[in-house]
């Protein structure tokens, strides 16, 4: 159930530090803290009930108020059901302690319940728990001035056989589209919709027109390229964005990773951990949005971290905030050198959808493969891959066998298909892409002829087993790669949304899509699909068909900069694998780079760079 939800405990240095801020934010903007009669205050994902417990015993609340607060201003949420026993009992031995009271009082504001299917509705449970459902509905009816805690960081399930998923909450997928989405600037926007994210979006829309919110979170979204939407809507909807960011990413390697420092949570989580605290108040005196960012310093430790959290106290002792001033792309922080739109674009989607007049390097791009099942598809051995994929299409097809025999006793997919993936998750591993195949009873053969060389990481050939029904996602590597051996040569980039450092990597074999980090590939040469020819299936390409990948419009910008430089197609493919090369061009465009394809300078240095890229596409 916490993988599923995504819990991780809070350590209690983060939960002071945020009751702390949350209150000195209400006495800055509101004039009253956390304890003053109305402000009530909400922990919607309560785990063992530690912020509210904490609450009670940090002196935010006079004693004179404790009674009060404790019997009707102060509200949390829990789903799992010891955690719920668990935080009622933390909350009034809480209260017991710093009130001196001998008898116990129960907690009334505490509700099992999923914060965000109880927004969804009010009527769970009602029936078997009536007075949990009335709690919840007067909670839902209340004004909510303050909502603090640690939302579940949840992504998604590793696989459909894991029989994890995440929970649907259409209302709320609903508020990340209209809002998250709808602002971001990213094509790929499926991590907006992580747990965390949506209670960002849900707190936000819970405190109304007036409030605080503070949350540890993944953090992720402080720079991510598909979060420029949350990052637009907080700026539009908030009046102040205080964050503090603890770092500890270990997704990240070598240097990078030793400069993330250690990870707060300890094992509980690899990501970046962030403390936000935002602020709603009509009334303010400044215009706009003020956002304020603090990053800890390289390679400190979890306690170092921690203990510079316990000095501070809350936002009001941090001193050297960074002012942030968004740019155009609604980047806060790493943002990037604005003369990187005037260069000539690597590839563009205009271009690679044959849209007129948009001017590129390379015709077409596309991702690396994807398979999803790399033990099923990838071997050194030959004969060991071949011998993984017969297994894994026979699994296939035995699963399709079975279902169709239940269809035919009046069975329905969606009643037996777990059980189906269940008895026949092994060797072959699960996507809802492969259950729908098995619904639509698409039929997968065994074809030696489907083994091709593949490079699977930097500098690592491997045999691949090349069926487009049981990769994951091809992409358009089918038109880089055909399966008939043509020859081609294509320069792999660090895609959008890469943890590592950009890199480039040129392979004359079929790339994975990690061979470098969310890898975008670059070709000489395209073969055109049989498909998109002649529009029919197993038309015959003549030995001549491959199409020169890199644009005429292309050739002329260079020749028009250089009119007395040689210049041809093959001269630029070198050229541009020397420019993503140089070490000045990575440092200049760092954060450009990191963010968005590659865009190429016209350098009178045409020649230097032109060689300096031959001979590493050789030697790569």
């Amino acid at each position: 159930m916490s993988d599923k939800l995504g819990i991780v405990y809070t350590p209690i240095q983060i939960i002071d530090f945020i009751l702390k801020s949350a209150d000195a934010t209400c006495r800055r903007e509101f004039g009253i803290g956390l304890g003053d009669e109305g402000v009530r205050i909400l922990d919607p994902f309560t785990g063992t009930g530690a912020f509210i417990a904490r609450l009670l015993q940090l002196g935010l609340i006079s004693p004179s108020d404790l009674g009060r607060k404790y019997d009707g201003e102060l509200h949390a949420n829990e789903i799992v059901l010891l955690a719920y026993y668990i935080a009622a009992v933390n909350i009034e031995s809480a209260f017991l302690e710093v009130t001196g009271r001998s008898a116990p009082s129960p907690f009334e504001g505490i509700c099992l319940a999923d914060t965000f299917a109880a927004s969804e509705t009010s009527g769970s449970m009602s029936q078997v728990m009536p007075d949990n459902s009335n709690r919840i509905k007067y909670q839902n009816q209340i004004d909510m001035r303050v909502v603090v805690g640690n939302p579940p960081w949840r992504a998604g399930q590793g696989s459909s056989a894991d029989l994890n998923p995440n929970t649907a909450y259409p209302r709320m997928r609903h508020r990340i589209e209209e809002t998250y989405a709808l602002r971001s600037r990213a094509t790929n926007k499926n991590s907006l919709y992580d747990t965390y994210k949506m209670a960002i979006r849900w707190a936000s829309d819970r405190i109304g027109k007036r409030g605080v919110v503070g949350f540890v979170t993944n953090g992720s979204w402080i720079d991510g390229n598909a979060d420029s939407g949350i990052r637009a809507c907080l700026v539009d909807e908030f009046s102040a964005v205080d964050v503090v960011n603890l770092r500890g990413n270990q997704r990240t390697q070598g240097e990078r990773s030793k400069q993330e420092g250690g990870k707060v949570f300890g094992q509980g989580s690899r990501a970046p951990v962030a403390i936000t605290i935002l602020t709603k108040n009509p009334d303010t005196t400044h215009s706009g949005c003020r956002i304020r960012y603090r990053e800890v310093e390289d390679g400190l430790s979890k306690d170092e971290k921690l203990s510079f959290l316990e000095y501070a106290g809350s936002t009001g002792g941090i001193e050297d905030w960074k002012k942030i001033t968004p740019d155009k792309h609604d980047d806060w922080i790493n943002q990037r050198d604005p003369s990187f739109a005037k260069l000539m674009p690597l590839g563009s989607k205009g271009a690679k959808a044959k849209r007129p007049g948009a001017s590129t390097i390379f015709r077409l791009y596309s991702s690396g493969i994807f398979t999803g099942r790399d033990s099923n598809i990838y071997n050194f051995n030959k004969a060991v891959c071949l011998d993984n994929a017969a297994l894994a299409v026979n699994c296939y097809q035995t699963a399709l066998n079975e279902w169709r025999q239940q269809r035919d006793l009046g069975e329905r997919f969606d009643e037996c298909s777990i059980a189906l993936i269940q008895r026949n998750n092994r060797p072959l591993r699960w996507h809802a892409e492969m259950v729908a195949k098995l619904e639509r009873e698409i039929e997968i053969e065994f074809d030696e002829s489907l083994l091709n060389q593949a490079h699977y990481r930097p500098f690592i050939p491997t045999h691949a087993y090349v069926e487009p029904q049981l990769i994951h996602r091809k992409h358009r590597q089918d038109q880089m790669f055909p399966l008939n051996g043509d020859p081609n040569c294509v320069i792999c980039v660090s895609g959008v949304g890469a943890t590592a450092p950009f890199s480039a990597l040129a392979t004359d074999l079929l790339p994975d899509r990690e061979l470098v980090s969310k890898g975008q590939c670059f070709p000489r040469y395209s073969y055109p699909s049989r498909v998109e020819e002649s529009g029919e299936i197993g038309f015959e390409l003549p030995t001549d068909a491959r199409i020169d990948n890199i644009t005429d419009e292309a050739l002329q910008a260079f020749r028009a900069c250089m009119p007395r430089t040689e210049i041809t197609k093959d001269g630029i493919f070198e050229y541009v694998y020397g420019v993503l090369h140089a070490p000045d061009y990575r440092e200049r465009y760092r954060n450009n780079l990191s963010k968005e394809l590659p865009r190429i300078p016209i350098s009178n240095n045409f020649q230097y760079l032109r060689r300096g890229g031959g001979d590493l596409i050789q030697l790569h």
